[in-house]
């Protein structure tokens, strides 16, 4: 069973049965003709606010990173750690499973010449800062929405597993100087609320009346769910978990499933499309020979 599954083809037609299966599952829910009538009915200013807050955060993400890499003895430009991450998050949303992760390290790794194994450190670091901080919006959100129930235990849950997982990476040695973890754990408390900031432009745009802890859940809930590696982009998990976060907290209304879709679209769509501009403006660029794997190169403008 465990070679079966291993499988590519294998791996991949259950990826994009789960897919299928999900998307088929949110649009019975989410009735066809209504869907497109409330799309259309999103302003374009609605819509322009939460793209520009979504690639805010995208970038503050390449702010990060470039601290976390820089622990590492690792420099590189914010502007090639940010070609980097839009290039991966374009490929982990047409591909299942996140492969754009391993695209991702192998761009840094031939844009700064260092190892790829620390690179790979980086991103495991990066996952475990989202983690504890979506699991804190979900506690708070809980909270605040009065949604204590399986929420809050969820929450409470995802944030010990991320408390233990830090504890064991830094019995291994991956220990962050203090001042770098706090400036990390800042940041990410930033790039998530640019999250909540594009929900609740499109909120409004929807005229969904979601409180403030309504947002925080629905944002920690959601994009846990798209930190599971499964289907491309996270489609049908994604829109499952957040319209049922949405109901389990009295969310309603005509508009909630295009308020979902409109989410997913503005979370996904333009960092894959800067990611494939980037990528066809300046392909992977190969290091300087000389420099050993683990050594990094000299950065560039």
């Amino acid at each position: 069973m465990a070679s079966f599954m291993h499988r590519p083809r294998i791996r991949i037609g259950l990826a994009a049965a789960a897919t299928a299966g999900g998307a088929v599952l949110f649009l019975e829910v989410a009735h066809p003709a209504r869907l497109i009538g409330s799309l259309g009915a999103l302003p374009v200013s609605a819509a322009a606010s939460a793209v520009g807050a979504t690639m805010a955060g995208v970038m503050l993400v390449a702010v990060r990173w470039r601290t976390l890499l820089g622990a590492r003895g690792i420099e590189a430009p914010t502007s090639r750690l940010f070609a980097s991450l839009t290039i991966g998050s374009a490929v982990n949303n047409v591909l299942p499973a996140r492969a754009g992760d391993a695209v991702r390290v192998e761009s840094a790794h031939r844009h700064t010449g260092a190892s790829r194994l620390a690179i790979a450190g980086s991103l495991v670091t990066e996952r475990i800062f989202d983690a504890f901080v979506l699991a804190v919006l979900v506690v708070v959100g809980a909270l605040c929405a009065s949604a204590q129930g399986r929420f809050l235990w969820l929450g409470i849950a995802v944030g010990c597993a991320v408390l233990v997982a830090a504890l064991v990476l830094v019995r291994l040695g991956q220990r962050l100087p203090a001042s770098v973890a706090a400036g990390a754990l800042a940041t990410t408390f930033a790039i998530w609320f640019a999250d909540v900031v594009m929900y609740g432009e499109l909120a409004r745009g929807f005229h969904l009346q979601l409180s403030f802890g309504a947002l925080l859940l629905l944002v920690g809930a959601g994009n846990l769910a798209l930190a599971i590696p499964g289907t491309a982009a996270g489609i049908g998990s994604f829109e499952l978990v957040t319209l049922a976060g949405a109901h389990g907290i009295g969310v309603g209304g005509a508009s909630l499933a295009a308020f979902v879709l409109a989410v997913h679209a503005v979370i996904v769509l333009p960092t894959t499309a800067t990611g494939l501009l980037l990528f066809a403006r300046r392909p992977l660029e190969i290091p300087r020979k000389g420099k050993e794997k683990g050594e990094p190169a000299a950065s560039s403008p």
